[in-house]
């Protein structure tokens, strides 16, 4: 797990230490980012070169040794060269004093056209400790177009409702009325996310739709409402049911579900679920709805990046890991009082105190008391108890480098709670190297929120967990 402590701090003031995770970013004065420009030509010239030893004298002091030469870069280069060719010209774009280290990036335009990026961390004492070489997410995401074999339809979910969403339909180009195919229904992590999950230049939940598909699985995706109709959320006049699980989460998935049904290709005994974050701990609830409505429901539920703890500790823990790097010690000061403050008003149930008239305003960890309110009437973990014991098949998903659902924290409650169940078809799995977005934690900022800058897609080996479990 890729956590670097970044600021230790003791409140004694309310009796609370915390660590702050992550390493603070801040400018580099002019100084500093003309030894950038430097250092990055000098790179630039070694890769032209195919020079390895320049490139190691520069990080001969910081502490490598013979295994860890900067042979990774240039097998990048070899990998990216063939098709770039040589570099012209490469200019910084970003550069801080990251912790203790300094961190620059710079951009080369290649021969051939495009540009590739080069990021290089440097120690306390000028030296090269990590250099990487990658696309940028224009080059990276070369197949924007769908997959061949791959056919991707556009729709609109809840059409004629007050909240039409975009959505996407993806399937073999082979699927047929035949077929009966198994289908997942992705549903996005907490927040305003888009149907692709995108976070900087990663796009986790197209990953998911274009090689699912290639494998034979049906997906749809939709962007939340939450990203379409964000401004209701914000609105000062906001009904309280905008801040609930149903508004949210279940009308919209059961929306992309009965869109599913509409499919003839699609099996509707094998419809799944896949949920991210909290998409995923409301997954058992949205089963509830669906049978109220008579309808089926889900034939198996996949959990990825979630966690069974109480929804104000992962908050609060994730305010802890990375929400106040970049803030000043005597703002921490103050923040973790807050926010200390607050989750003990959710942990004690306050927000069932609030008048009717202030549901809606901001109460505590950033949501107004109607979403407390609404959230914590049902107990999820519970729910899932129930379907597993009657025989639905979970599968829980967890990258060993996240840094916001951590191994440690969240997924060992779920194989603590998992081990009490009398249920012998939950299925728990880590990838140890990857991401809160099950993608590769890479690049000089892993463990930092920057590193979805990077592209990165989810791995085969994530695919075909998920492919081998609806097909054992």
């Amino acid at each position: 797990m890729i956590l670097i402590a970044a600021l230790l701090i003791s409140l004694t003031g309310c009796g609370v230490t915390v660590r702050i995770y992550g390493k603070a970013l801040d400018a580099l004065s002019d100084i500093d980012l003309s030894y950038g420009r430097l250092y990055l030509a000098d790179v630039m010239d070694a890769l032209r070169n195919d020079d390895l030893d320049k490139v190691n004298e520069m990080g001969y002091h910081a502490g490598l040794d013979d295994a860890e030469t900067f042979e990774g870069l240039f097998d990048q280069w070899h990998a990216l060269s063939p098709v770039y060719g040589q570099p012209e010209s490469i200019f910084l774009s970003e550069g801080y004093q990251y912790g203790n280290e300094k961190a620059y990036i710079g951009e080369m335009e290649m021969e051939n056209g495009g540009t590739l990026m080069l990021a290089l961390l440097f120690t306390s004492n000028d030296e090269l400790a990590l250099a990487d070489l990658y696309e940028t997410e224009k080059g990276y995401w070369s197949r924007e177009e769908v997959p061949d074999g791959v056919v991707e339809e556009e729709i609109i979910l809840g059409e004629g409702t007050d909240h039409p969403l975009a959505a996407k339909i993806t399937y073999p180009a082979n699927a047929s009325a035949s077929s009966m195919l198994p289908a997942i229904v992705l549903v996005g992590g907490d927040g305003g996310n888009n149907m692709d999950m995108k976070s900087g230049s990663v796009r986790p939940y197209q990953d998911l739709a274009w090689d699912l598909a290639a494998k034979g699985i049906v997906t749809i995706r939709f962007d939340k409402r939450t990203y379409t109709y964000s401004d209701e959320e914000s609105a000062e006049a906001a009904p309280k049911e905008v801040f609930t699980v149903d508004w949210e989460y279940a009308e919209d998935t059961i929306y992309a579900y009965k869109a599913l049904l509409e499919k003839a290709f699609v099996d509707e005994s094998r419809i799944y679920y896949l949920g991210h974050s909290q998409g995923g701990v409301v997954g058992s609830r949205i089963q509830e709805k669906m049978k109220e409505e008579s309808l089926r429901g889900f034939a198996g539920f996949i959990l990825v990046s979630t966690s069974p703890r109480p929804w104000y500790d992962v908050i609060y823990d994730q305010y802890i890991r990375y929400g106040l790097i970049d803030r000043q010690s005597d703002e921490i000061y103050y923040l973790v009082q807050k926010i200390e403050m607050e989750r003990e008003y959710v942990k004690e149930g306050d927000y069932l105190k609030v008048s009717e008239e202030k549901l809606t305003q901001e109460f505590a960890l950033t949501r107004p008391a109607a979403f407390w309110k609404d959230y914590f009437s049902y107990d999820y973990v519970e729910g899932y108890r129930k379907l597993a014991e009657s025989g639905t098949p979970i599968l829980i998903l967890q990258g060993g480098a996240d840094y916001q659902i951590t191994v440690e924290d969240d997924f060992s409650v779920w194989e603590e709670t998992v081990a009490s169940w009398n249920a012998a078809n939950v299925t728990l799995k880590v990838f140890d190297d990857l991401n809160h977005l099950l993608t590769p934690s890479q690049g000089i900022f892993a463990g930092h929120y920057k590193e979805y800058e990077r592209p990165g897609r989810v791995p085969e080996d994530v695919i075909d967990e998920i492919v081998s479990w609806i097909h054992p």
